[in-house]
């Protein structure tokens, strides 16, 4: 790995007081660097910017102001339904809220964007998933991360600007938003409260929290990663079933799970799993936790 000293270099966040930002600023505050934030949210910290990225003039006042050396842009409006009335709504964050940033930085100079995209891109079932593989978006957000792929590649290709894009696949953590399936699934499990899910036929890939992390510093780290795609996963995949099963039985609970009790989403992606071979060979990424461990670590 490319030995880059990161103290005192300014690095911008966007979407940094969501559930994965807010680690990686306390990962990027072990460094030294100077951490500016862009959400509409507030951690309490000092460098904040409460804004809203699809609002162009904010968003140019805001970069001119921190002249960022590195972005993370993790903002985005999170919703996985199929439902194409939320189309528009979606794109003027995840789409046109890329666009106002990398317009609002053309003139400065930055030694990388990073950009977390999604596995949801892939959309098929023809697994493994691997980065040369043609898209198959299988909801308006992912259809809205594809294209602001697609944005960030044009846009720096024409400027002569460095990208790093890294799709995320499933990932779960300590003290992760009660509005997500995990932890749903284990507040449940704990108070032996019964839990409904769908049959739970369809595979997840798996990561931890702090791997997804390892991730994002790797590819700050390594200029290797400058323009280029990269898969962020396990390499394993395991039934939401047996995953859910997996946790009752690391917990001992007494919990029923109804399986079967909710129906599987249009446009379900039945199969999700991984080819994590590229960063593994080019960053030097490793997965440090197995979904037992994954387990564990949640569960204490």
């Amino acid at each position: 790995m490319d030995d880059i000293n990161l103290k005192n270099k300014r690095i911008l966040i966007t979407g940094g007081t969501g559930y994965l930002g807010k680690n990686l600023v306390s990962s990027l505050q072990d460094l030294g660097s100077d951490i500016f934030i862009i959400d509409q949210k507030k951690l309490g910290l000092i460098n904040e910017f409460c804004i809203d990225i699809s609002d162009k003039n904010e968003v140019v006042k805001v970069i001119n102001e921190i002249q960022p050396q590195y972005i993370f842009h993790l903002a985005a409006l999170l919703n996985r339904d199929r439902d194409f009335l939320l189309h528009d709504k979606i794109m003027q964050v995840n789409y046109f809220g890329t666009v106002n940033l990398l317009l609002a930085l053309k003139e400065i100079k930055y030694d990388n964007f990073i950009f977390t995209s999604t596995s949801e891109v892939y959309g098929g079932d023809n697994v493994p998933y691997n980065e040369t593989m043609l898209p198959m978006p299988a909801s308006p957000y992912s259809l809205s991360k594809l294209y602001a792929e697609n944005l960030i590649q044009t846009f720096s290709t024409i400027n002569k600007k460095p990208y790093t894009i890294l799709r995320l696949f499933n990932f779960f953590g300590k003290n992760m938003p009660n509005d997500f399936f995990i932890p749903q699934l284990l507040n449940s499990l704990k108070q032996e409260d019964s839990f409904k899910m769908t049959k739970g036929e369809q595979t997840r890939d798996f990561l931890y929290l702090d791997d997804v992390i390892q991730a994002l510093m790797l590819a700050l780290k390594n200029k290797k990663a400058n323009n280029e795609i990269f898969n962020v996963c396990s390499g394993k995949s395991i039934t939401l079933k047996d995953f859910a099963l997996d946790c009752k039985n690391e917990l001992k609970s007494s919990c029923r799970i109804d399986f079967g009790a909710l129906e599987y989403r249009e446009n379900e992606v039945w199969n999700m799993l991984g080819d994590n071979s590229k960063i593994k060979n080019m960053l030097g990424f490793e997965v440090n936790f197995d979904i037992k461990e994954m387990i564990k670590e949640l569960v204490v």
